[in-house]
């Protein structure tokens, strides 16, 4: 018993310390917003994408009374605030720099943790503006 345990504890082993170099993730570089022939437009529209379907979505929560006439107001008038900034920042040429883009996707998730939070209050279908 002792002469197949020894063995194999050494080939498992061996393995254990091979395997972490070849399994490590390495991410992949973004590119950078203000390099010559690199730009993230790709990203802008889809940031300004994402922005769209938002802002459609307060307007049909609204069409369906789930949310209140000031909280339809006040998340519209974030996701416009959001897309005046966006489109201000991507107008230099040279895109969002990794900072602005940052920025930008914080402001939208909070924009999306408010229209859960305002649908969640309670208000479900039968709220009468």
């Amino acid at each position: 018993m002792v002469k197949f345990l020894i063995p194999l504890a050494a080939a498992v082993s061996t393995l254990a310390v091979a395997t972490p170099a070849s399994a490590q993730w390495y991410p992949q570089p973004q590119p950078r917003g203000y390099a010559y022939g690199y730009n993230n437009y790709g990203q802008v529209r889809a940031l300004q994408v994402r922005l769209n379907r938002m802002q459609s979505e307060i307007r049909r929560l609204a069409q369906y009374r789930m949310i209140t006439r000031n909280e339809y107001r006040n998340l519209l008038d974030n996701s416009r605030d959001i897309e005046r900034s966006l489109r201000h920042n991507a107008r230099d040429g040279r895109g969002l720099t990794a900072r602005e883009m940052y920025n930008t996707q914080r402001k939208m998730v909070r924009l999306e943790q408010k229209v859960a939070r305002d649908v969640r209050d309670g208000r479900h279908w039968g709220y009468r503006w």
